[in-house]
């Protein structure tokens, strides 16, 4: 079941519409200014036509394995935000590694008119440090379709799926599908990779220009051949551990077999560096 809706400003589409959009971009693809960075650890701004979209951008990790937003990148965000530039923020959910409280309110202070969508539990956190509920559009736990919305420059299509681990299979995550100018992005936030997953992002689009997620997504085969008949172009792979704490060699293992992989899965590229810019990722 899909949900139509629209934030504040924003206004309903219809399939027909959001097909229409969607379209009009795609001659327009190859020519877009499209700017993709890296700010946290598993965390993006998009920015197409002079809108900014923020998706789980500020982190900060209580367990030291992942890195945080760096302090000179979370101040350049928060004056984007104040100025802006970037007027709506996606988190996936609350771990601190891809959620950080203290500077997701430090953002609703800098601009008020800032949009926030999010889980329960991410909402329940915001509104009990004091941002106000018209700001802010709960995903709820138990919605078993896909909710769709518009915001400022962007189609944007939510659902829920399984958190990696065992361990965090009560938490609920939301993976996002972001629409503009005919260019599709999926971020999968912590979902777990399986069959139904992939199956259900194929349902929604036919091609993913960009698909962001954890570096494990494309770094171990299983997980690949689950994604082989889907047409990805290119993989940010986000969520790498800290250089220091990678003792087991995660990384290099991913990078090896992405190197050796004979699969059609789109170009991959590691991100390594918190606040770099990809201009044509």
């Amino acid at each position: 079941m899909q949900k139509y809706m629209t934030i504040d400003m924003g206004k309903k589409c219809n399939y027909d519409e959001r097909k229409q959009i969607v379209e009009e971009g795609e001659s327009e693809k190859m020519n877009i200014n499209r700017i993709i960075r890296h700010t946290a650890n598993a965390g993006v701004t998009v920015k197409m036509g002079g809108n900014g979209i923020g998706i789980d951008l500020f982190s900060r990790d209580p367990q030291g394995l992942y890195p945080d937003t760096p302090g000179d990148v979370k101040e350049e965000l928060l004056e984007e935000i104040e100025h802006g530039k970037i007027r709506t923020l996606v988190f996936t959910h609350e771990h601190g590694d891809h959620f950080c409280l203290e500077d997701a309110v430090q953002a609703f202070r800098r601009n008020r008119n800032i949009r926030i969508i999010s889980t329960k539990e991410v909402i329940r956190q915001l509104k009990g440090a004091g941002v106000p509920m018209e700001n802010m559009y709960q995903i709820k736990p138990e919605e078993t379709g896909t909710v769709r919305m518009e915001v400022p420059g962007y189609l944007l299509t939510f659902f829920n799926s399984r958190h990696m681990g065992e361990a965090y299979q009560d938490v609920q995550n939301l993976v996002c599908i972001l629409e503009a100018e005919g260019v599709r992005i999926v971020i999968l936030g912590d979902a777990q990779p399986q069959p139904e997953l992939f199956a259900r992002i194929e349902s929604l689009i036919e091609e993913i220009e960009l698909l962001i997620g954890p570096f494990p997504l494309a770094g171990i085969p299983s997980n690949r051949r689950m994604m082989k008949h889907m047409r990805i172009r290119r993989i940010l792979a986000v969520h790498l551990p800290r250089p220091e704490r990678d003792e087991q060699g995660w990384i290099e293992s991913a990078k090896k077999v992405c190197g050796r992989a004979e699969d059609e899965l789109g170009q991959v590229v590691f991100g390594e560096e918190i606040g770099k810019a990809y201009r044509e990722i």
